[in-house]
């Protein structure tokens, strides 16, 4: 079993999350392309640009799939040390309470389990979890704050 993840780095939000049987390059795109059209509304091309993914060296992160469909959407790969996890920080950071708090010291009988458990904690992580880099304040208030204050912005 396998659980990709995309967190953003500013607010911790977890924006995608893909549980599935086999670690593929394409299977671990898919929470990249969740984020982007949650955030963006949209995978088309181009519509990501500028932003950046910070990324382990993994088999399925280097593949031409995977990072043909960040060219596509405009994304630019920032790549993690070899061998330091703590410049991957943020999502690996994520990984290990999720880890912590909704997998270890269960016992699941089929994926549709996991998956339930996994995405059920991304809800409660999102909307409930008080990040110190925050304020203590959670990662959906965190957004919906810089949300407010751009509208504040246009309108002035």
């Amino acid at each position: 079993m396998w659980v990709f993840s995309a967190v953003e780095h500013w607010n911790g939000e977890c924006v995608g999350m893909y549980v599935c049987k086999r670690g593929t390059r394409v299977n671990a795109v898919q929470p990249v392309l969740e984020g982007v059209q949650a955030i963006d509304g949209s995978v088309a091309r181009g519509v990501a640009q500028g932003l950046a993914v910070r990324l382990d060296h993994g088999a399925a992160n280097c593949s031409g799939h995977f990072q043909g469909e960040l060219t596509r959407l405009g994304i630019t790969p920032s790549f993690s040390f070899v061998e330091e996890p703590q410049t991957n920080g943020v999502v690996e950071r994520f990984n290990r309470t999720l880890k912590e708090q909704a997998i270890y010291g269960r016992a699941f009988r089929t994926l549709d389990e996991v998956r339930e458990a996994v995405l059920s904690f991304r809800q409660t992580y999102n909307r409930s979890w008080r990040l110190e880099k925050l304020g203590f304040m959670t990662p959906r208030e965190a957004r919906q704050r810089y949300e407010n204050e751009r509208l504040r912005q246009a309108a002035a």
